[in-house]
Formats: C-alpha cells, sequence, structure tokens
C-alpha cells in the first residue's frame, strides 16, 4: 500500500465526520497533499467539518480558497461548499474566495455552478463589496443567452423520437438551470446598486438589454428593473437609456414585474412615461393594486413636470 492510502485523513467517513473527530493538522496535510485522491476526500471531510462546526474550519479557509482552483471538478466542488458554510462565522476569511467563486458560475459541469451559487447566497449581503471588482464580469453571466441545445450537431447518430426527446429534456433542465444562474448573477448586482448605484451605474445601458416584455424569464426581469430603481432613487441623473424598455415592459403580463418598472420609473420621472402609466392604471384586466400604483405614479411625474 502506497503512503498515500495511508494518510489519516482517509480514515474518516465523509458522511458521520464530525468537527471534534478530526486533527487540524491531519486535515491540513490532506487538503494541501499531492495525490488526487487524498486531497478529494479532505476536501470532502472539511466541507462536513464546515457543516458541523465552521469555527474548527476557519483557520483551512486559505487552503480551501487555493482548491478552488484546482483541476478535479470534486476539490473545487467541496471547497466551495466548505466555504459557504463559513460565510457568518468568519466573512473576512473567506473573501478572496469571492474571485474564484464567481469563475466558477461560468464552468462546466453545472454542480460546480450550484455550489457557487450556493456561496454567493450566503456570503453577497455579507460582503457585496467583495464583489465589485468582479461587477463587469456578473453583467455578462447576466446578460448571457441561455438558450441551450443538445439535439443538434449530433452526426453519425440514428434518429429516434426516443432519443430526440431524452436530448430536448436535457435541453430544456440546461436552459432552466442557466436561466437560474442569471437571476442570481442578476441579485448580485441588486445588492451592490443598492449599497454603490454609482458603480453600477455605467452598466445600466448594458442591462436593460434583456427588458423584453415577451420574455418568461421574470426573475431577470424583476430584477434588473430594480437595479434601475435603485440606481434612479440614488441619483437619476446617473441612469441612460432605461426610460423606453421599462415603458415597453409596462405591458408583460407578470404583476411584479410590472410593479417594479412603474417603481423605477417612478424614480426617473420621464414626461414619456406619464401616458403609458395611465393606461396600465385604465386597464381593468389588471392586479387593482398594480393600476392604483401606476396612477399614483403617473400622477407624481405629471406634477414633477409641471413643478
Amino acid at each position: 500500500m502506497s503512503d498515500s492510502l495511508r494518510h489519516g485523513v482517509l480514515t474518516h467517513d465523509t458522511e458521520s465526520v464530525s468537527a471534534d473527530e478530526v486533527s487540524a493538522d491531519v486535515l491540513r496535510s490532506g487538503l494541501e497533499h499531492e495525490t488526487n485522491l487524498v486531497r478529494t476526500h479532505a476536501v470532502r471531510v472539511a466541507a462536513a467539518v464546515a457543516d458541523d462546526d465552521p469555527a474548527t474550519a476557519v483557520e483551512h479557509a486559505p487552503q480551501l480558497i487555493a482548491n478552488l482552483e484546482h483541476e478535479r471538478t470534486n476539490v473545487k466542488l467541496h471547497s466551495a461548499l466548505a466555504l459557504a458554510s463559513l460565510v457568518d462565522e468568519a466573512p473576512e476569511a473567506v473573501e478572496d474566495a469571492v474571485g474564484p467563486i464567481v469563475d466558477l458560475l461560468d464552468q462546466d459541469p453545472p454542480i460546480l455552478q450550484l455550489a457557487a451559487v450556493q456561496f454567493v447566497r450566503e456570503s453577497i449581503t455579507t460582503m457585496p463589496r467583495a464583489y465589485r471588482p468582479h461587477l463587469q464580469q456578473l453583467v455578462d453571466r447576466t446578460m448571457e443567452d441561455p438558450a441551450v441545445d443538445f439535439t443538434e450537431g449530433r452526426a453519425g447518430e440514428t434518429p429516434s423520437q426516443e432519443r430526440e426527446q431524452f436530448y430536448q429534456n436535457i435541453s430544456e433542465d440546461e436552459t432552466k438551470r442557466q436561466w437560474a444562474t442569471r437571476v442570481v448573477t442578476a441579485n448580485m448586482i441588486a445588492e451592490l446598486a443598492s449599497i454603490e448605484p454609482a458603480a453600477v451605474a455605467d452598466h445600466i445601458p448594458t442591462l436593460v438589454g434583456v427588458l423584453d416584455s415577451e420574455s418568461d424569464a421574470v426573475g431577470v426581469l424583476t430584477t434588473v428593473a430594480n437595479i434601475v430603481a435603485s440606481v434612479a432613487e440614488h441619483d437619476p441623473t446617473l441612469v441612460d437609456g432605461a426610460v423606453d424598455p421599462l415603458v415597453e415592459l409596462l405591458a408583460h403580463h407578470d404583476t411584479p414585474t410590472v410593479s417594479t418598472a412603474v417603481a423605477a420609473l417612478g424614480f426617473l420621472a420621464p414626461p414619456a412615461a406619464i401616458e403609458p402609466l395611465r393606461d396600465v392604471a385604465a386597464d381593468e384586466q389588471r392586479d387593482e393594486d398594480l393600476r392604483e400604483l401606476a396612477s399614483e405614479t403617473a400622477t407624481f411625474i405629471e406634477e414633477q413636470a409641471d413643478a
């Protein structure tokens, strides 16, 4: 038996191990080990330890962060999960993970992106400023078209209805997952907009490109409209190119999406939005609260224009 297969970290069952059973020195050695088997097992142990008692795993944060760029998927995956468990305990210890985590949002297989999303959900409200250097990358990810088609480009395969349905299902599942990732990145930008609106303002002309009244991606639409609202509330002069897309979004079928667009228009107060808002207010097919909000917003904008 090789020395690596005798490593102490391999004696721990990743499904049942508790923090008090693992020596810090043994875990540290495993996380740095050159043998993939040992390092992979060590990060799984670290994830279990961090979930059981985050305080005992904080000292391993630097190596877990370094392992986010390891060649092995499982090493990156369980390192991300372990770091997510440490956010509440020691946000300052995991701040350097933000860059590699943002990179994972673009990497395959999809399970890596899901692990990155978990870290983001735990950390974005705790340390939003750590994401500012990666703002352009987040905008690019939010703008990506998630349409995925596994039914094309398979030359040489024998046509089969069952096979085509199988690939179609994969395509639909992957598209949904990518839409979900876009919602996460959009929410990351929204968090930044709430605390540093000026930093986000330059990206609004790009972001409003997703505001499509016929789109079913209501999570992305609502969040981008909310980003505009946050910046406009801070300083409407920082917002450029958003009025027309927001006005067009008033035709959307989703009430929360339209409500957010109305709120954003209220902060921007463009006279061009008055009549479209009146149209929403007069539409008896619309939600009653939405109609009232649209009417009040139109009146507010009118008064601002006359002032």
